[in-house]
């Protein structure tokens, strides 16, 4: 099988945003977003320390380069083309840990993103996820996409009931696993519903999917 890095290696560019897989460079970037309140309120985890940014990062990166063409787990460098800052990052998988087969089925995967709260309101949450779903669907022949998010996080909801996402399964807070007591709604996407048209609004807020 060939290696993910080999396919990847272009970025996705869209209106206003360069998509392109992490690299060690962004270590401050991520910090800055990964370990603000506001930030990740809405994640999975509490603020990170830099250590601990630093590792995630780290663990991406390995994984990606473990990554195939059949299993893989890539992060992705959000940028503003226009000045080059890395505003956020998206991760795209269908396995934890490549290239052993995750626990999602054969072409299914999951999505998730975040945007440092400066840049919130301005569709770039919309733009980032839209341009993963459709990677996913053309370029990694997913059949479907699941995101995860906290039911709190309506602005989150609304982007992914905008890009054609579905309520598929309802968590209660006892069953949250993450230890932020929320309940939360696991969306899916599946291909042939997909419209392949880019919504990218410019007055959502959303705090990033829970992963």
């Amino acid at each position: 099988m060939q290696p993910l890095p080999s396919i990847v290696t272009e970025p996705i560019l869209t209106e206003r945003l360069e998509l392109r897989p992490l690299a060690a460079s962004d270590a401050a970037a991520l910090r800055g977003f990964r370990g603000n309140p506001a930030a990740v309120r809405y994640l999975s985890h509490q603020p990170l320390s830099a250590g601990q940014s630093d590792r995630l990062l780290t663990d991406l990166l390995t994984r990606a380069e473990r990554s195939t063409s059949d299993w893989f787990h890539v992060g992705w460098a959000v940028v503003v083309r226009s000045s080059g800052a890395v505003i956020g990052d998206g991760r795209t998988w269908n396995t934890a840990e490549p290239p052993l087969p995750g626990t999602f089925p054969d072409r299914h995967a999951s999505l998730g993103y975040l945007l440092h709260p400066d840049h919130h309101g301005k569709g770039y949450g919309s733009e980032t996820a839209a341009a993963l779903v459709r990677w996913l669907f053309t370029e990694r022949g997913i059949c479907t996409i699941y995101a995860g998010v906290y039911e709190a996080n309506t602005a989150s909801r609304r982007l992914l009931e905008g890009l054609g996402f579905v309520r598929d399964h309802y968590f209660t807070a006892n069953q949250d696993s993450h230890g932020k007591g929320l309940a939360s709604w696991r969306y899916r996407l599946d291909r042939a519903a997909w419209s392949g048209r880019p919504p990218y609004g410019h007055n959502s807020t959303p705090h990033g999917s829970r992963r």
